[in-house]
């Protein structure tokens, strides 16, 4: 009997005559590639994103087929904004996260996110800090940390002083760049501070652009100003 694991779908799409192709992201096997037979009559609604499911894999290949799928919890609901920036999530996951790479603190992210933009919902100044803190910790664990703490040469960031970020080496100090108190706020999640919420989309569009290439985002097109 294969074992049963927590998913989420992240994405669906029709594949052969009576299949799904789908894009799971679980905590042990990551993001996983697998097969599923459309359900019919009142289950055909059941597979929707932002859902846990417990699911049954079987395969070898690259390719898995799913035996089992059984809703675990009710699914989040979002409507306008709320949607579009949980469907930004996902996105994000399937272009950025590498196939079947362990992802057991990213699945917790995604939950506590998910969690963040229902209660968002109810109080709409919270959908950017949710977006924002979602961006680098999925940076994080793709290896990409940020030091909220120390420039590039390891002094401590200055509240007073101004940084540009570097690849591959941090912050320097540079007239005209990102306040270093915003920065320091950042870190600490204090998003209150003057100016943390833009420097923080400045800084994560940075960082994720090499990553995603020239490829744009489908879930950023249904923003009429870009999340």
């Amino acid at each position: 009997m294969q074992p049963l694991c927590p998913a989420y779908i992240l994405h669906s799409r029709p594949f052969q005559d009576d299949k799904l192709l789908l894009q799971l992201l679980m905590p042990e096997q990551g993001r996983v590639s697998a097969v599923i037979r459309k359900r019919q009559g009142k289950q055909r609604f059941a597979m929707q994103p932002f859902q846990l499911f417990t699911v049954a894999l079987t395969g070898r290949s690259s390719l898995k087929t799913i035996r089992t799928l059984d809703e675990l919890a009710p699914a989040s609901r979002f409507t306008g904004k709320f949607l579009f920036s949980a469907l930004y999530l996902n996105e994000l996951i399937c272009r950025l996260w590498p196939d079947d790479m362990a992802a057991e603190q990213l699945f917790n992210y995604y939950q506590q996110s998910l969690q963040a933009l229902e209660r968002a919902q109810q109080t709409p100044e919270q959908l950017e800090p949710c977006l924002r803190e979602f961006e680098f910790s999925l940076l994080n664990e793709l290896g990409l940390p940020v030091d909220w703490q120390h420039d590039a040469s390891g002094s401590v960031l200055n509240a007073d002083l101004q940084y540009y970020w570097l690849p591959e080496q941090g912050f320097v100090i540079s007239p005209g760049g990102w306040p270093g108190a915003a920065l320091l706020a950042i870190g600490q999640q204090n998003w209150q501070q003057a100016g943390s919420l833009q420097v923080a989309k400045q800084l994560s569009r940075l960082l994720l652009k090499p990553l995603l290439g020239d490829k744009p985002l489908q879930s950023r097109a249904l923003f009429s100003t870009p999340v």
